[in-house]
């Protein structure tokens, strides 16, 4: 399912990096950040070591950082999409500001298709918090003016998926 889950992403123009150990993908985000400041959504205690290897970004810089760092809920195979949990409304600023959206995907919660993502959607959604739940399939893209496709308008130019195999 991996395969076919980082194939559907390339297709409508994510990059997907596939990950055998945290180190190795935090190598992969030093070289592609450098000293910027990073724009975090919230993020599991399991990805400390990459929340805080970043400057943060205070929230009103939001606008004006490349970079968000985010994690996904799951992966679709089918389609290549993302299920984003973005109840907080700063990490929801966060992933439509940054023209970059580096998101990290547990290779363990990719899913053959949206109908079995329904057990999660149906749990965040009883949950009784806020809910705020976003599938994202590749960069933001529209051709709503003079159907004229272009990328990055309502959100992000380029989508990066880092998939943590073995997590």
């Amino acid at each position: 399912m991996v395969y076919q889950f980082a194939e559907a992403a390339e297709a409508v123009g994510s990059t997907v990096k596939r990950f055998s150990a945290m180190a190795e993908a935090l190598r992969y985000l030093r070289d592609l950040i450098k000293e910027e400041k990073v724009a975090v959504s919230e993020l599991p205690d399991e990805y400390a070591a990459l929340r805080d290897a970043f400057p943060p970004a205070d929230p009103c810089e939001y606008p004006q950082v490349r970079f968000c760092l985010s994690s996904a809920q799951a992966g679709i195979a089918r389609t290549g999409t993302l299920l984003l949990d973005l109840g907080d409304p700063t990490g929801r600023s966060a992933t439509a500001l940054a023209p970059i959206h580096l998101v990290l995907l547990k290779e363990s919660t990719i899913l053959p298709d949206l109908r079995s993502a329904a057990p999660l959607l149906g749990a965040a959604l009883d949950a009784g918090t806020n809910a705020y739940l976003s599938l994202t399939t590749g960069p933001s893209r529209t051709a709503d003016i003079e159907r004229v496709l272009t990328i990055g308008v309502h959100g992000p130019r380029e989508l990066h998926i880092l998939i943590l195999e073995g997590a």
